[in-house]
C-alpha cells in the first residue's frame, strides 16, 4: 500500500478510538486546506509558510526553504517565466507549434503548483497538530513517529532553547523526506506521465536552480528532476547553503524573486 493510503488509513483507525483527536486533526487539516486556497495561490502559501517558520521561532526550517522552492518553481515553470521563453525562441517559427509547447508547459506548471498545495497542506497540519498535540499518546496514529518526535522537538525549542544548526537539519531532512515519499514524487509521476514532447520533458527535468539566498554564481543542476533521491539531495545542500548564508539573510532574500 503506498505511504500516503497507509497514513490516511492510520488516521481512520486512530479515530476510532481517539474521536476527539481525531476531530481535532481534521479541523486542522479543513483549515490547512482553506489557507492554501487554489493551486495558484502561490503567495499566499508562501506567507503561510513564512508564518509557521516565525511561529517555530526559526527552529522549523523545512517551511523557509520549502517556500523559496515554491518561488523558484512559480518563476521557471511558468509559462511567463524562464521556460515559456527557451519555448518561444525554440518554436519562434511556428506559432501553431509555440502554442501547443506553452499549452503543455501550462498544464505542467498547473500541476506543480496542484503538489505544492498539497506539501503545503501537510506542513501546515503537521506543524500545528503537533503543536497542540503531538504530546498525546495517539498522536502517532496521525504523524510518522519519528517525523513526530522532530516537530515536538521543535515545538519545545521554541519554548526555550534554541535547536543548533545540526538539530534543525535533522527536522528538516524528517519533513523533506516525507513530502518527497508521500506527496511529491508520485505527484511528479503523474504530471510526467500526460507528456508526450521529449524536448519540453528534458527541459522540466534537467531544471537550473538557484535560490535568491544562494551565493553568487551557485545553482543546482539536475540530471533527473523525477528522482526522489536527486531531489532530496539538493534540497539537503539547500539548507547546508542557508545555514551557511544565515537564516536572517535566507529570510530576507524572500522578497528578491
Amino acid at each position: 500500500m503506498p505511504a500516503k493510503e497507509l497514513h490516511d488509513a492510520s488516521v481512520r483507525e486512530a479515530g476510532d478510538g481517539a474521536k476527539d483527536l481525531y476531530d481535532a486533526y481534521a479541523a486542522i487539516r479543513h483549515r490547512a486546506r482553506e489557507t492554501a486556497g487554489t493551486p495558484s495561490d502561490i503567495l499566499p502559501r508562501v506567507a503561510a509558510h513564512h508564518a509557521i517558520y516565525q511561529d517555530s521561532q526559526g527552529n522549523h526550517s523545512f517551511p523557509m526553504i520549502a517556500l523559496h522552492g515554491a518561488l523558484w518553481g512559480k518563476n521557471f515553470f511558468e509559462v511567463t517565466g524562464q521556460l515559456g521563453t527557451i519555448v518561444s525562441y525554440r518554436y519562434f517559427y511556428d506559432a501553431q507549434e509555440k502554442t501547443k509547447r506553452h499549452g503543455m508547459l501550462n498544464a505542467f506548471s498547473e500541476g506543480f503548483k496542484a503538489v505544492n498545495r498539497e506539501v503545503f497542506i501537510d506542513t501546515y497540519t503537521n506543524y500545528y497538530f503537533t503543536k497542540e498535540h503531538g504530546l498525546h499518546p495517539e498522536a502517532s496514529h496521525f504523524i510518522q513517529a519519528d517525523l513526530l518526535a522532530g516537530l515536538n522537538a521543535v515545538h519545545a525549542a521554541a519554548r526555550g532553547v534554541p535547536l543548533d544548526d545540526g538539530a534543525r537539519r535533522e527536522v528538516f531532512q524528517l519533513a523533506l523526506r516525507h513530502e518527497q515519499e508521500v506527496t511529491v514524487a508520485p505527484g511528479v509521476a503523474a504530471e510526467l506521465a500526460k507528456f508526450d514532447c521529449p524536448i519540453l520533458r528534458a527541459l522540466c527535468m534537467k531544471p537550473v536552480v538557484r535560490f535568491t539566498y544562494f551565493p553568487t554564481g551557485r545553482r543546482f543542476f539536475f540530471s533527473d528532476f523525477s528522482n526522489t533521491e536527486e531531489r532530496i539531495g539538493k534540497a539537503l545542500r539547500s539548507f547546508d547553503l542557508a545555514a551557511a548564508q544565515g537564516w536572517g539573510r535566507v529570510e530576507a532574500a524572500m522578497n528578491a524573486y
